[in-house]
């Protein structure tokens, strides 16, 4: 039971709500004498894994790295990092009039490699570890540039990052937070944060955590993680 949280948004009356919850859960016992399962901290090591099959036409790869869980003082600037990053898809490259000109590093790269098809960065945080990276999709002759492109745009914000990316993400950012929810969205949003990290997060303290990030402040964490 105390694993638990119950989110009710929009035109809810309160007491009728609470009602319904006790009905429902009311009897579940609050603790469980069984032992808990999973409890344990994810240790990631480094590792890479090949496979291939000649019959294949397309490879997929994944280039991940160690982060920060939700409860960390890093864990809104891997959010914000996500989004200097960014998603690609092929399409993009032919909107572009050229992608040595784009205030993105990441795209920059992808955009000399005909023929990768998606690129979507990911940050998956846990309560007290996560995973953040890149997932890549194209012809498998461009395995190795895909693998390269995982590895060298994090790493090398590490050395340099202009300010002009750390505004655009920023600004990207801001408009997310602006954006309405729908009812069930915002039921997940909510119910995670409580049971991570044991309160609601409002949006003006999220844009607050993000709105002092600077090139310096994001070099210095892509050096320190990556």
């Amino acid at each position: 039971g105390e694993n638990i949280v119950v989110v009710g948004t929009g035109a809810v009356d309160h007491n009728s709500f609470v009602e319904q919850v006790s009905m429902a859960f009311g009897d579940l016992q609050k603790q469980s004498n069984l032992p808990r399962n999973n409890s344990e901290k994810c240790i990631f090591t480094p590792s890479l894994m090949f496979m291939r099959d000649d019959e294949m036409y397309n490879a997929s790869v994944g280039v991940f790295f160690d982060a920060p869980g939700v409860n960390h003082e890093d864990y809104y600037s891997f959010e914000l990092l996500k989004r200097v990053i960014g998603d690609w898809n092929i399409n993009m490259a032919g909107n572009l009039n050229d992608q040595a000109k784009q205030y993105n590093a990441n795209h920059t790269m992808l955009g000399d490699l005909i023929d990768v098809t998606k690129q979507s960065c990911h940050y998956k945080a846990y309560s007290d570890c996560g995973l953040w990276g890149s997932y890549l999709f194209g012809n498998e002759i461009f395995v190795r540039q895909m693998n390269y492109v995982g590895l060298h745009v994090p790493v090398t914000y590490g050395e340099y990052m202009t300010e002009v990316e750390i505004v655009r993400a920023r600004n990207t950012y801001w408009n997310e937070l602006m954006k309405e929810k729908f009812g069930a969205e915002a039921n997940i949003e909510i119910g995670t944060q409580m049971i991570m990290s044991g309160r609601r997060v409002p949006r003006s303290e999220i844009a607050s955590r993000i709105s002092w990030a600077d090139r310096d402040n994001m070099r210095q964490l892509c050096y320190q993680w990556f």
